[in-house]
């Protein structure tokens, strides 16, 4: 808004300009320690979200594996529930949930633009999905990664990278 005097541009404080210049009430420490407790406290509601999540990515997988055609609508779901557990995977520390997850949506790009349908392939990325989403697995089966993800790696790397522009 300008100055009538001045001709200025003036800014006008608003409600977020005050709070943001507030001092912290809470050190940058603590704050990251709370939001850590507070994952670490929805850790049993995660494996509920996922567990459903996974769910509803078996069904995807199942109707497009039916479906010749790639993609079709149930790849694109499959798609976007993957994407939906990769996202909560590196919220609640999950890497190996994170890596297998990332390489299910590469499968699923990569056979869009094949134009071709592998349900062996998201069957078995589902599958790791669903070994990699435990807590055990999280304790226990991290040194098993790389080679999983090797594995997974060579059914994703059947199907050319995609070529031409990105975005």
């Amino acid at each position: 808004m300008p100055n009538k005097k001045t001709n200025e541009a003036r800014i006008v404080p608003t409600r977020f300009t005050q709070i943001a210049r507030q001092k912290p009430s809470i050190s940058r420490e603590d704050a990251i320690e709370a939001g850590q407790s507070a994952v670490t406290e929805l850790e049993p509601e995660y494996l509920e979200w996922v567990d459903g999540l996974l769910r509803e990515l078996w069904s995807a997988v199942d109707k497009a594996g039916q479906d010749d055609t790639f993609p079709n609508p149930y790849g694109e779901e499959a798609y976007g529930l993957s994407n939906q557990i990769r996202n909560l995977g590196a919220t609640f520390d999950y890497e190996a949930v994170t890596h297998v997850a990332d390489s299910f949506c590469e499968l699923i790009h990569r056979l869009t633009e094949a134009k071709r349908n592998d349900p062996h392939a998201m069957r078995t990325h589902l599958n790791a999905l669903r070994l990699v989403s435990t807590p055990t697995f999280k304790r226990e089966g991290e040194g098993e990664l790389a080679s999983l993800m090797n594995a997974l790696g060579q059914l994703v790397d059947h199907y050319p990278e995609p070529t031409g522009n990105i975005g």
